[in-house]
């Protein structure tokens, strides 16, 4: 009775384990987010005009002539920073910079940078690669991958979009960045995303900002 009882359960508990360890499928709108994606009313492919919406930018020393990067300090309660990089007089990269420390809590706000990490695993699906040695798409100095609770790549080539995120984390404070990066090759006079196309952010719960 004992090995009949032991064979019946043995099936169940392999397919329990097997169900645990598979991923999750991608949302077959992942891509598509890409046409939703708004950050404080900026969005990939806005001219320079939507600089107008930040009185408070600053240009970044980071600055070339082939590439502008502006620095907005609060573009919303919920980003701490908000970085705009122009290629070709439009915006080609937003970096979105989460806090917590003595005044800054904003990666709190988030969710935690698990909770930032769900967030994008929801909307955008499982992550393309993941580790140390994933290549980081920021500007932002100092943040070691090595010592990162998650650093992570989000990648669309159909589309010509990814998403990079790193977060560093532990009981004094922590910091996340995720990047949106398009990388289609210039295109003379192509048009940004049509506002039709956009929604609003995230409902209720943890709120990145976008």
């Amino acid at each position: 009775m004992k090995k009949i009882s032991m064979l019946l359960i043995l099936p169940a508990l392999l397919c329990t384990c097997a169900t645990a360890n598979k991923k999750p499928a991608p949302p077959a709108a992942g891509a598509t987010q890409f046409r939703k994606l708004e950050v404080a009313g900026a969005h990939l492919g806005d001219t320079k005009a939507a600089l107008r919406k930040f009185p408070t930018a600053k240009k970044s020393p980071l600055s070339t002539p082939s590439r502008e990067v502006y620095e907005i300090y609060k573009p919303n309660p919920y980003i701490s920073m908000l970085v705009l990089t122009f290629q070709d007089g439009r915006v080609r990269k937003m970096e979105l910079r989460y806090f917590n420390g003595p005044t800054e809590h904003t990666l709190a706000t988030a969710g935690g940078w698990d909770g930032l990490r769900d967030y994008l695993v929801k909307r955008f699906g499982p992550p393309t690669r993941t580790g140390a040695d994933v290549p980081q798409l920021n500007d932002m100095k100092g943040l070691n991958a090595g010592y990162s609770r998650f650093n992570g790549e989000w990648m669309f080539p159909k589309v010509f979009r990814r998403v990079h995120y790193i977060a560093l984390a532990d009981a004094s404070g922590g910091v996340g960045v995720i990047t949106f990066l398009d990388t289609a090759p210039p295109a003379p006079n192509a048009s940004a995303t049509s506002p039709a196309d956009r929604t609003a952010g995230p409902g209720p719960g943890p709120n990145p900002g976008f």
